[in-house]
C-alpha cells in the first residue's frame, strides 16, 4: 500500500472527507491531488500533520497493520477509543486520567 492508499484508508476508517483532512492538516487539496498524481512527495513534516489529524503515531501510519506496534492489549484497546475521540472529548478524557492519577 502506498502513502496516499494508506491516507484514503485512514479517512474512510475516520470518516473524514479529503476536504476536512485539508482542514485539520493545513495542507492543501491542491497538494493532496498533486500528492495523489505522484506529482509530489510527502516530507516527514507532512506525514506528522496528517498522523495528528488522525490521533495516530507514525508508527500506526506505517504499520502494515495498522495496529499499535510494541504496546500490550489494553493500551492499544485504549489508543484505539482515543482514535475515535474528537478534540474537545480527548481533552475531557485527558483531564479524567489526570485526575484518576492524583488519587
Amino acid at each position: 500500500m502506498n502513502i496516499m492508499e494508506r491516507i484514503d484508508e485512514l479517512c474512510k476508517e475516520h470518516n473524514i472527507s479529503k476536504y476536512r483532512l485539508s482542514q485539520l492538516t493545513g495542507i492543501s487539496q491542491s497538494a493532496f491531488s498533486k500528492m495523489a498524481r505522484q506529482q509530489s512527495t510527502l516530507s516527514m513534516e507532512t506525514i506528522q500533520r496528517i498522523c495528528q489529524a488522525f490521533g495516530i503515531t507514525m508508527a500506526q501510519f506505517f504499520s502494515d497493520s495498522g495496529e499499535y506496534p510494541d504496546l500490550t492489549g489494553q493500551q492499544r484497546e485504549l489508543l484505539h477509543f482515543w482514535s475515535l475521540l474528537d478534540e474537545k472529548k480527548r481533552a475531557y478524557a485527558l483531564l479524567m486520567l489526570e485526575k484518576m492519577v492524583e488519587l
